[in-house]
């Protein structure tokens, strides 16, 4: 299965240290080798790289690690997959209400091979149905992000209040996870929401910053010589990049929001359950 990776900052911030160790799976401590792709919501715009190349022999991949960009919301995705087409790249994006949305998905589902009259086949244009978005690729992650768009223009003709898109976000994510593995990553450029159906962590930076040691590389960085008094950012990946740090589990189906580096949405199962990381990695091996 793919991997996920992203970052809400309240301040822009370089991903660049939790990148080195992600960029490793992909092709050196893990197989994800089947392309990479990053979104940037930087203050002068959305910024995108994909390559259908690994990210450890990925020329791309390389370059975003020498730039250093900084933004206040970035998504990266590793994929593992059946093919190497750029069209099937994450992170996907589209336009709804005058912004840009980027999504990334880390599962396997089946919403490709249901029939006409299933509600997510007539909402993703599979059959040429939909009067919003239809998918360019031929992937369940895109399908998805499509659904997801076109419920949310069905239901609202306007951008609704916060509280209220997230309510939806997290109802529509759960019908999504009925169809198979389901996490992701979506962010607006104001907001980060990352949905959990198996696997995703979290870790929060602010001062006092400490430091941390990366797991797959070896590499060490003192937060506190890169960031001011004032920095807040949360990291989110589909499993911990670090020790010497506490990550956050999310339970299966929660979904969380960051804002300003900080969580400002949060919806949790009554009876919460976590998966073990190597049982995770076990259900995604074997979807």
């Amino acid at each position: 299965m793919c991997q996920l990776l992203a970052m809400n900052s309240k301040n822009p911030a370089d991903i660049g240290f939790s990148f080195a160790g992600f960029r490793a799976r992909g092709g050196l401590t893990d197989d994800h080798i089947d392309g990479f792709g990053i979104a940037y919501f930087e203050p002068t715009g959305l910024r995108l790289y994909y390559d259908n190349r690994a990210a450890m022999d990925s020329p791309l991949a390389e370059l975003v690690s020498q730039t250093r960009v900084k933004a206040a919301n970035t998504i990266v995705h590793i994929r593992k997959s059946d093919d190497q087409l750029l069209s099937n790249a994450h992170p996907f994006t589209r336009e709804i209400w005058g912004e840009a949305w980027v999504f990334s998905h880390n599962g396997k589902m089946t919403i490709k091979d249901v029939s006409d009259s299933d509600p997510i086949n007539q909402a993703t244009g599979k059959q040429g149905k939909s009067r919003h978005y239809i998918p360019v690729g031929d992937t369940d992650s895109e399908f998805a992000f499509c659904y997801l768009l076109n419920q949310l223009k069905d239901r609202f003709e306007h951008k609704p209040d916060t509280q209220t898109l997230y309510k939806f976000l997290t109802e529509q994510c759960r019908f999504l996870a009925n169809y198979g593995l389901f996490n992701c990553t979506m962010s607006n450029g104001e907001w980060l929401l990352a949905y959990a159906n198996t696997l995703l962590f979290y870790v929060t930076r602010q001062a006092p910053f400490g430091s941390a040691a990366l797991i797959d590389v070896d590499l060490m960085m003192n937060f506190e010589t890169v960031n001011e008094a004032s920095d807040v950012m949360t990291i989110l990946a589909t499993t911990p990049l670090t020790v010497d740090e506490d990550w956050q589990q999310l339970a299966v189906d929660e979904c969380i929001i960051f804002a300003d580096g900080q969580m400002v949405y949060q919806d949790v199962p009554k009876a919460p359950v976590y998966l073990s990381i190597a049982k995770g990695l076990e259900i995604a091996k074997s979807a």
